[in-house]
């Protein structure tokens, strides 16, 4: 496309990645926390481990004040970690180990040490997906019977995992609920 005899690249129209958007917003906030980047607390259950996360969670990070002359790399932060009930003890046991893992996810010695703060944590957020059960045969007859008069083929199977779902999340099988076109007497 050429435009005043000058090539003209297309536009796009895109809309922004909302991931872009929530960096970008949320950066001020992590910095006065400590995190230059909020890689460590979104990937914390990878680096710690599901177990140890479920108990504990990053809080701060602080860096020494003293600033290093002559040399050239910063020296390793102090990680605050917020501690759920007893499971504290065990962590101070597992520091080394703890500071060994952030540090080898890192790829080099970015904490020296934990600072554990007990407290509760957060709370989590539950997955939003169900889980659904699997259907019956007699379940999944029923259902592939009620969908064989309809021909087109991508909204017969849309229909059928719709069907899945709704049979699998309730306990009912599917004549047992009254249709609109019965009478109540």
């Amino acid at each position: 496309m050429t435009q005043y005899g000058r090539p003209v690249a297309p536009r796009r129209y895109a809309t922004p990645l909302i991931g872009a958007r929530v960096a970008g917003i949320t950066r001020d906030i992590f910095k006065k926390r400590g995190f230059a980047q909020s890689h460590i607390l979104a990937h914390w259950p990878a680096i710690v481990g599901e177990a140890l996360a479920e108990y504990c969670s990053p809080e701060k990070l602080a860096f020494p004040r003293a600033p290093n002359e002559g040399r050239g790399l910063q020296e390793s932060a102090t990680l605050t970690v917020r501690v759920d009930g007893p499971i504290a003890l065990e962590i101070r046991h597992l520091e080394p180990q703890i500071v060994e893992r952030i540090n080898g996810y890192y790829g080099y010695n970015a904490v020296a040490r934990l600072k554990l703060v007990q407290g509760p944590l957060p709370p989590r957020l539950k997955s939003r997906r169900r889980k659904f059960r699997p259907l019956t045969p007699e379940e999944r007859d029923t259902l592939v019977r009620s969908l064989a008069p309809i021909g087109e083929p991508a909204l017969k199977s849309a229909l059928e995992r719709l069907g899945q779902r709704i049979l699998g999340t309730s306990g009912r099988l599917p004549d047992s609920r009254p249709r609109a076109t019965e009478r109540f007497d």
